[in-house]
């Protein structure tokens, strides 16, 4: 028996050493950075790009390579990210939450860097700011940018002789011109094949809609849910009545079935190129696919509709330094090449959202693509709502955004279900996340202290609101309140 475990153990050292000697960080004769993202295609061309735009911009070793080599880690990244930073193995650049990634301590700090390379908040979308720092610091960068909204195809439309929709519109003109839609695109007598939009699902269009209402996830200070509001119970009973009452929107049972019995397989893009849905609720990346098709609708985008507050939700694949990283200096040349002209036109020519720089929408490669005229008109829309009436996701640093997400899914899930009222399920969810909350709280002494001042703040802000007082903006952490409020006059302008 003695025996057996030395060869197994011999084997095993001998195996390890073979490992560590070929290890890719062993072989290489520069720094190995791991970039900790989405397994899609064109991310080697971006870490190639890299390669290149270090050797441009004299980030060279004395025979002229790069000074650093870019690797991916593709393989469920974002679920694995949290588990690895704790566990001091994390890739060195990671794709992420900042708010939630830094209030758990696994981000680096880069403003400095920011600004000495370019890559500072002031090179990006404003409203961006919340996702990208924390208190005033600076920990990540966009890969790209998104602004989601509806996409239209413009030949559907003339086949019935009707206007587009406009690039901006109210509840009530959505739903006038659905019903119009669909009236004309079914025939009478027949069971409905045509759409006016695919099935509400997107967390994006259900809180710009409850958004217009003055709803949010979290009130001011991020400390509590904000969901158990009438404007919430309000968007999800319109919903209701928009697929169930209207059929302006597909049911999921009704897209399911619809989708396998037109042997399309579920492909719903392909669903909206052949005119059964007017409208398609996605990002500008749409056109990656439409582009492959051998006949590709022309397009147009329009905002979601609002009730009262037009808004939009602006989103961002970021990317951010680990801060246990062994080449800080080097992974975050990797936000700087994210700000520069090379980067930000791979993302114009490859249509994949919107650059992480505003400046290069407004080129002509943006809006008018001379392969693609059938897009031209559309590209425009997303980038303006970027500059003007996008907010970013209000993120608290005291609950994961995926649990908020499911918990507004099954609110959502069982109104359609007639599962429970829009009220009901408006209180459920917030009881739920406020649950969440407290859960954290519970393992972390660091975020209870900056919970409990938090806290304080908002009874403060409680306070000047039944007074009728102006609220100071440095006591609003919640972007959405930030701008509603001073919308509503409610704040006082910093």
């Amino acid at each position: 028996m003695r025996t057996l475990f030395l060869t197994c153990f011999l084997v095993l050292a001998a195996a390890g050493l073979a490992t560590w000697l070929t290890e890719p960080d062993m072989s290489s004769d520069v720094p190995v950075l791991y970039w900790a993202t989405d397994p899609n295609p064109a991310r080697i061309q971006q870490v190639a790009e890299f390669h290149e735009w270090l050797v441009e911009q004299g980030h060279t070793t004395a025979d002229g390579k790069p000074i650093v080599e870019l690797r991916l880690e593709t393989v469920a990244a974002d679920y694995k990210g949290v588990i690895q930073g704790v566990s001091g193995v994390s890739a060195d650049i990671i794709q992420c939450s900042v708010p939630w990634y830094q209030s758990i301590g696994l981000l680096a700090d880069v403003t400095d860097e920011a600004k000495e390379q370019g890559f500072g908040i002031d090179q990006t979308y404003p409203a961006l700011e919340p996702l990208l720092s924390v208190d005033g610091r600076q920990y990540g960068f966009p890969c790209n940018v998104n602004v989601m909204a509806l996409w239209i195809n413009l030949d559907t439309f003339d086949k019935l002789g009707m206007a587009p929709p406009p690039p901006s519109w109210d509840w009530d003109t959505f739903e006038r011109i659905g019903k119009e839609f669909v009236h004309k695109a079914n025939p009478a007598g027949e069971r409905q094949s045509v759409f006016f939009v695919n099935k509400f699902e997107h967390p994006y269009m259900i809180r710009a809609m409850y958004r217009s209402l003055g709803v949010s996830e979290f009130n001011e200070t991020m400390t509590r849910s904000g969901l158990d509001h009438e404007g919430y119970a309000r968007t999800l009973a319109r919903i209701y009545k928009w697929t169930y009452v209207d059929h302006i929107a597909a049911s999921a049972a009704e897209e399911s079935a619809f989708s396998t019995e037109s042997g399309y397989s579920g492909a719903g893009l392909t669903l909206f190129q052949l005119g059964h849905y007017g409208m398609y609720n996605i990002g500008r990346w749409i056109l990656i696919r439409l582009r492959e098709f051998k006949a590709p609708p022309r397009v147009a985008v329009s905002h979601y509709p609002y009730a009262e507050f037009p808004n939009a939700v602006i989103g961002t694949r970021v990317a951010a330094v680990y801060a246990a990283t062994r080449y800080p200096r080097e992974a975050k040349l990797f936000l700087a090449y994210l700000a520069s002209k090379k980067y930000n036109m791979g993302i114009v020519r490859s249509a994949d959202a919107l650059p992480p720089s505003p400046e290069y929408t407004q080129i002509e490669s943006y809006t008018r693509p001379a392969a693609f005229p059938h897009e031209w008109g559309s590209h425009e829309i997303p980038a303006e709502g970027a500059e003007t009436i996008a907010i970013a996701t209000s993120v608290s640093p005291f609950v994961p955004m995926a649990t908020v997400d499911r918990y507004t899914k099954k609110a959502l899930d069982e109104v359609m279900a007639d599962l429970a009222t829009p009220e009901a399920a408006a209180a459920e969810a917030a009881r739920r996340i406020d649950a969440e909350i407290q859960l954290t709280l519970k393992e972390s002494a660091r975020l209870r202290a900056r919970y409990d001042e938090a806290l304080e703040v908002q009874e403060r802000i409680d306070s000047y609101r039944k007074q009728g007082r102006k609220v100071p903006m440095a006591w609003i952490q919640n972007p959405f309140h930030r701008r509603y409020y001073l919308e509503k006059g409610w704040a006082e302008s910093e």
